[in-house]
């Protein structure tokens, strides 16, 4: 009886001390450059203001509601030329649903810097939302 029971105890924990075969996923490279974020609306204004050392580029956004946040510019490398600098105006959707309100209450301000070492040659800075495109000089 004594052998039966550490037999089976024996079994039990080679069973539980041995790897079951599993298949590991790599990630997607292109997934993970996915942004969940929308673009905006549409952005209202761009502007840039220089300092010692670079640009600071500021962009005015709209979307259509109010409680958008989480807003930044995200370089699109892939439309740039070597004259442009392209960023999409990326915002998050609201928790939830949120009165439109004003075009006032709906703005949405994002500033980024560049520096005048990533400012070299280029011409033009544009600021993409979905229904226009804004761009400033350097």
């Amino acid at each position: 009886m004594r052998v039966a029971i550490l037999l089976g105890c024996v079994l039990a924990i080679a069973a539980c001390s041995s790897e079951p075969d599993i298949e590991r996923l790599e990630p997607v490279p292109e997934a993970a450059d996915f942004d969940p974020r929308d673009l905006v609306t549409s952005v209202t204004s761009a502007r840039r203001d220089r300092l010692p050392g670079g640009v600071i580029v500021t962009a005015t956004g709209l979307p259509p509601s109010q409680g958008w946040w989480a807003a930044e510019l995200v370089p699109l490398e892939a439309e740039t030329d070597s004259n442009t600098l392209a960023f999409e105006f990326r915002i998050a959707r609201p928790r939830g649903l949120q009165p439109p309100g004003s075009p006032q209450s709906r703005e949405v301000v994002v500033a980024l810097f560049l520096s005048d070492q990533r400012l070299q040659g280029i011409r033009d800075i544009t600021i993409i939302g979905t229904q226009n495109r804004r761009s400033v000089r350097p």
